[in-house]
């Protein structure tokens, strides 16, 4: 197994201290974070603006995330191979400036334009992120700065439907929607002049060669087999052409995946080496990554949706009553950032048994309990199923990376990226579709006409309940043989 164990010297340390570039890259990286989850408070109000249709506005979310996600592999080797430096300010000057065309987009094409590039922006600058800061960090010392990064993701993650509501509330207008767009170029304008000159790579081999077949493969794998996932709507009925684009996506996943393992045995470097899925921790965190991601995204989507749609809250009031939630996300993050390696991982299982129970009582509530209590239902079980994600997304993804080396390093971390994209794009996706095509119809036991909703939830918490399953089989040789 291959373990980094070299630390930063005089030759190869940063010239400033690691803290320092970890919070320029931690801030960047939540802005990408935060597009997923602030957008979904002003879909209604993005639709009724724009005029868009369902399908349109669903893929102008579900979109964002599939670009996202087909950068990720591409730009985490680019990063290994060129300069992580480079690479991640490319990255965030596409996100700015993909920003800033949403923000004034004419209409719903445009804007679904604007997310497609935004998520390219995202998914070049993210793989940097992870690689930089297992570069900056000694072996032995990754495991906090990772913890604290996840931590911070999953709490931009939550605050994101609050910064929205009180945004478009203090905006006021039919277009305040605009206005969460225009954030990420103000905070762009200040973090990226602060990237260029405090982020700094210390020296390290570099693998050259790109795998550029890999990339064409990879590109239209995932776009085809998700895409027509994120057309189906109500108004928008499953047909037969969405499977055969389905089935001719994932016939190019079988050839990206022949051609990866016959590079391996070569000597020309493949985009993804299947060696990497040896290292002890890598596979079960990324199949863990994508089911928590595909649970939390979806959630967090449907529920903003059901409380606006079907209850009736204002923007503000929905990020209201999701703001203990974030806060349970913060404590959560609190508690893993203070305990060591060896305890932390344990509560992986744990989180997401807790994720699991929580979101089940968010499907109860919504077939069973009355409108007016139902706010107060959701956002006493939105508690338990943030505080679980906490305690599963930091120390997940610090145990995943535990024993990468640092050459790979950006693409392993670009791995876990991928893993969480694709799992958000299919989770929301799926959680969407069961919401807008049974949205109206009635609960069998107890009537109400919110059986979308309800049966979307469920899935979440069947996400999040094979997290569990997996953590649980996930056993950390190390841990036990301290004990």
């Amino acid at each position: 197994m291959l373990i980094d164990t070299t630390p930063p010297t005089a030759e190869n340390s940063p010239r400033e201290r690691p803290w320092v570039t970890f919070s320029v890259l931690a801030a960047t990286a939540a802005l990408t974070i935060l597009d997923v989850s602030k957008v979904g408070v002003a879909l209604p109000a993005i639709q009724q603006s724009t005029g868009g249709s369902e399908s349109a506005i669903q893929f102008m979310l579900v979109g964002y995330t599939i670009a996202y996600a087909l950068f990720l592999l591409p730009s985490g080797r680019l990063g290994d191979v060129l300069d992580r430096k480079r690479v991640f300010l490319v990255g965030s000057f596409v996100f700015i400036g993909a920003s800033i065309l949403c923000a004034l987009a004419p209409d719903a094409n445009w804007l679904v334009a604007g997310r497609l590039l935004q998520g390219a922006g995202a998914g070049i600058l993210m793989p940097q992120v992870l690689g930089i800061i297992q570069r900056v960090f000694p072996a032995g010392e990754r495991t906090k700065p990772l913890a604290i990064l996840a931590a911070i993701l999953a709490a931009t993650s939550t605050f994101g439907p609050v910064i929205a509501g009180v945004v478009m509330q203090a905006v006021g207008s039919a277009d305040s929607w605009r206005a969460l767009f225009w954030i990420n170029v103000a905070v762009g304008a200040v973090v990226v002049p602060l990237a260029w000159r405090f982020v700094h790579e210390p020296r390290t081999e570099k693998r050259r060669g790109f795998d550029a077949v890999g990339a064409a493969l990879l590109v239209p794998a995932v776009a085809l087999t998700i895409f027509p996932l994120s057309t189906i709507s109500s108004t928008s009925a499953p047909a037969p052409w969405m499977l055969g684009v389905t089935a001719v996506g994932l016939i190019f996943g079988v050839l990206f995946i022949r051609h990866e393992l016959r590079l391996s045995r070569g000597e020309t470097q493949p985009l993804v080496d299947p060696s990497l899925f040896r290292i002890h921790h890598l596979p079960s965190g990324l199949a863990i990554a994508a089911l928590s991601y595909a649970a939390g995204t979806a959630s967090a989507l449907i529920t903003t949706l059901t409380l606006q749609q079907a209850v009736g809250q204002t923007p503000l009031e929905t990020a209201l009553w999701m703001l203990p939630a974030a806060g349970a996300a913060l404590a959560g993050s609190w508690i893993m950032a203070r305990l060591p390696e060896s305890k932390s991982y344990r509560l992986i299982a744990i989180g997401a048994l807790i994720g699991t129970i929580s979101l089940l009582a968010i499907s109860i509530s919504i077939s069973a309990v009355p409108a007016g209590w139902l706010p107060l239902a959701v956002c006493i079980a939105l508690v338990g199923n943030s505080f679980g994600a906490a305690l599963v997304g930091a120390a997940n993804q610090a145990r995943t990376l535990l024993d990468v080396p640092a050459f790979r390093s950006s693409i392993a971390g670009s791995l876990i990226q991928f893993s969480q994209r694709v799992g958000s794009a299919i989770g929301m996706a799926l959680a969407m579709i069961l919401y807008y095509v049974l949205q109206v119809v009635e609960v069998p036991w107890s009537g109400r006409p919110t059986l979308g909703p309800t049966l979307a939830i469920a899935l979440t918490a069947v996400f999040t309940a094979a997290a569990f399953v997996i953590a649980l089989a996930d056993r950390d040789r190390r841990a036990e043989t301290v004990r």
